[in-house]
């Protein structure tokens, strides 16, 4: 193996091991009395990232996500009626709420040193730099309910782990955790397949 192939496999393993990794576990359930087509218009209640997350992975299902929250504003408080009037206005055959039920934070663990040498002259130059591994795990609830009967006809729960020396940002973690939720809810046929 010359110089050149070792060089460039060495900054492949440092990049592997420093770039971490985002995964999203979950179990999800559906009603026994499906609706007769699949939802195809979404309201959405999450945290900010999630819905973002959301919006751009249920393009790939030919599904059509908004924020409840332009819907019905958060402005005052509204009668049942209301809401379901606001929703059917907006054409929107399904709620799904998803909201964090456990975050550990980003924790912090040591993972080694990395010594770096120069030789030059006789003399040896040598700097050690210690490394870290951050990691976090967030827990959720998710469930889509029937807007007219506010009937749940799917719930599930997860938990989405992210880690790695070069920690990933809560976008990354939210866009894994918005496809996997929209993976279950395709296999259990509540929505259309996936167009990717």
């Amino acid at each position: 193996m010359n110089s050149r192939t070792l060089a460039a496999a060495i900054v492949a393993t440092c990049a592997t091991a420093l770039a971490g990794c985002v995964t999203t576990s979950m179990q999800g359930y559906a009603d026994l009395d499906r609706p007769a087509r699949p939802i195809e218009h979404v309201a959405v209640v999450a945290p900010p990232a999630l819905l973002a997350a959301l919006a751009t992975e249920a393009a790939k299902h030919g599904l059509v996500v908004e924020d409840s929250n332009v819907i019905v504003p958060p402005t005052r408080q509204y009668k049942d009626a209301e809401i379901r009037q606001l929703l059917k206005m907006q054409g929107i055959d399904g709620v799904l709420v998803v909201s964090v039920t456990g975050d550990s934070g980003v924790q912090e663990r040591y993972a080694g040193t990395i010594l770096s040498a120069n030789y030059s002259y006789g003399a040896m130059t040598a700097t050690a730099t210690p490394t870290y591994r951050y990691s976090r795990t967030v827990a959720f609830q998710a469930r889509l309910s029937d807007p007219n009967s506010g009937r749940n006809l799917w719930v599930g729960k997860g938990q989405t782990q992210a880690g790695g020396a070069l920690f990933m940002a809560d976008a990354t973690s939210a866009h894994d955790a918005a496809s996997t939720i929209l993976k279950d809810l395709q296999e259990k046929g509540l929505i259309g397949a996936s167009g990717a």
